[in-house]
């Protein structure tokens, strides 16, 4: 696969993230820029997911 050329946004907040998921939804980003933009939330999105799981947790709940 070619190398991804430029660097990856980072999203450090909820608010972050969802603004950059309306701009995305909303932007005519093609090619490789569409690829990092997507690639660059989900990342945000998996290490909020984990972040919120890493506090209070109730027994058994991941295996709902």
């Amino acid at each position: 696969m070619q190398e991804l050329q430029g660097t990856l946004p980072v999203f450090n907040t909820p608010q972050e993230l969802d603004r950059a998921v309306r701009l995305y939804q909303t932007s005519d980003l093609k090619g490789a820029e569409l690829f990092r933009q997507w690639l660059a939330i989900r990342t945000a999105s998996l290490e909020q997911n984990g972040a919120e799981r890493a506090g209070d947790r109730v027994p058994g709940d991941d295996s709902y």
